[in-house]
């Protein structure tokens, strides 16, 4: 079961940690980066058995279509950041790790 899912530099997630339950419910505003925290579980998913290329081609950009690997990365305009900083993925059984 995933427990907790820790994200910067992934498309707008920047310094995201997001705890996870039984029972989770993601809601907000449009914009704020509730599919790119799936599309970030994807990736990671992606990367369980595929090369890392192959892994970033199957994320979906903002128009639905995986185009530019350079949009997994943070971005504001045409500027990117250097690197993605992490995507750690926490799984464990019964209670969130603290």
């Amino acid at each position: 079961m995933l427990t907790r899912l820790r994200v910067s530099g992934f498309k707008n997630l920047v310094d995201v940690d997001v705890r996870f339950g039984p029972f989770t419910c993601i809601a907000g505003a449009n914009g704020v980066g509730k599919s790119n925290l799936f599309d970030a579980i994807r990736f990671l998913s992606a990367l369980a058995d595929r090369p890392l290329i192959n892994a970033a081609w199957s994320v979906r950009d903002a128009d639905g279509r995986s185009t530019d690997i350079r949009n997994l990365f943070h971005h504001i305009g045409d500027d990117y950041v250097d690197e993605m900083r992490g995507i750690n993925l926490i799984k464990g059984w019964g209670h969130p790790a603290n």
